[in-house]
C-alpha cells in the first residue's frame, strides 16, 4: 500500500495513493488506526508534500561496494545525522548554495520506521519498519572534505528531498535504484549489494539511538554521484516506489 502526504486549498492531510487516485485517511497511519473519510482526489489536484515529518532523519556513509573508490569497507555501519529542516519534497526546488564548487545528488532507498525501536535485534528489524521511500542525500563534497564535520555538506536548506510516497509492501532487499540527472543515468544499483543490510543497520543504529514513528534512515548511495547545478532536474526511481523529481536553483 502506498501513502502520500497532500495539500489542497490550504488543507494538509494524507491519502493512500492508488495510481493518479488519492483516498484520503483520517487517524494514525502507524498504528493502523486509520479510515477513509471518502473523500478521494485526482494527484493533478493536490501538492504532493514530504511523506512524513521525522522527529530525526540518519544516513548511512560508505554503505555500496561501487561508492567506496578503493577505500576498505567500513568495520560497522557509519551512521550519521541529517537535519529534519533540510528535508523538501517531490517536485519541489533543491537550492545549491552560491558559495560551493561542486554539489552532488545521490540516489538511496529510505527506510521509514513505523514504532518506537530501540535495541531491535537482527531478527526483529522488519516489525518496527513502516515502509519505504526513495530519497537524495545532496551533498556539498568541498564542504564535506574541507569542513570539520558535515553539518552544512549534507543538511544544507533542501538538501534531504524524500517522497513521493511510502510504500509499505515492498522486498527492500532487491530493488533497483536507478539516479538521473537532465534524464541521463547517473547511478544504477540493485539494494541487494548494499555492505551493511537494513537489519543490521537498524540494530546497530538502535543500540544507540532511540527511533520513533516517522524517523527516516537514508541506506546509502552507489557509484559516482552525479553533480547538480542551477537548472538541472533530477529524479531519483526505485522499483515499486515511485520517482522523486527535483529542480535545481
Amino acid at each position: 500500500m502506498k501513502f502520500g502526504s497532500f495539500e489542497k486549498s490550504g488543507e494538509k492531510f494524507v491519502g493512500i495513493v492508488n495510481g493518479d487516485n488519492v483516498e484520503k485517511v483520517n487517524g494514525n497511519i502507524f498504528t493502523g488506526e486509520y479510515g477513509k473519510t471518502g473523500d478521494s482526489y485526482s494527484i493533478s489536484e493536490l501538492k504532493i508534500l514530504p511523506p512524513v515529518s521525522p522527529s530525526s532523519m540518519i544516513a548511512l556513509a560508505k554503505n555500496y561496494g561501487s561508492h567506496l573508490q578503493g577505500e576498505a569497507p567500513p568495520k560497522q555501519p557509519e551512521p550519521f545525522f541529517k537535519t529534519i529542516s533540510s528535508i523538501t519534497s517531490h517536485d519541489q526546488e533543491i537550492i545549491i548554495p552560491r558559495d560551493s564548487e561542486k554539489v552532488d545528488a545521490e540516489s538511496e532507498l529510505v527506510v521509514v520506521i513505523g514504532k518506537l525501536a530501540k535495541d531491535v535485534p537482527q531478527d526483529k528489524v522488519f516489525d518496527y519498519i513502516f515502509g519505504y521511500t526513495c530519497g537524495n542525500d545532496v551533498s556539498a563534497r568541498d564542504w564535506q572534505k574541507g569542513d570539520k564535520s558535515w553539518w552544512r555538506a549534507k543538511s544544507s536548506d533542501s538538501f534531504s528531498p524524500i517522497g513521493p510516497f511510502i510504500e509499505t509492501e515492498i522486498d527492500p532487499e532487491n530493488l533497483n535504484i536507478i539516479g538521473k540527472v537532465n534524464g541521463n543515468i547517473v547511478q544504477s544499483c540493485n539494494t541487494s549489494e548494499m555492505i551493511w543490510s537494513i537489519p543490521k543497520t537498524v540494530e546497530f543504529i538502535t543500540k544507540y539511538v532511540t527511533l520513533f514513528p516517522g524517523d527516516c534512515i537514508f541506506t546509502g548511495t552507489s557509484g559516482t554521484a552525479g553533480q547538480i547545478k542551477p537548472g538541472d532536474i533530477v529524479e531519483i526511481e526505485i522499483d515499486g516506489i515511485g520517482k522523486l523529481v527535483n529542480h535545481c536553483v
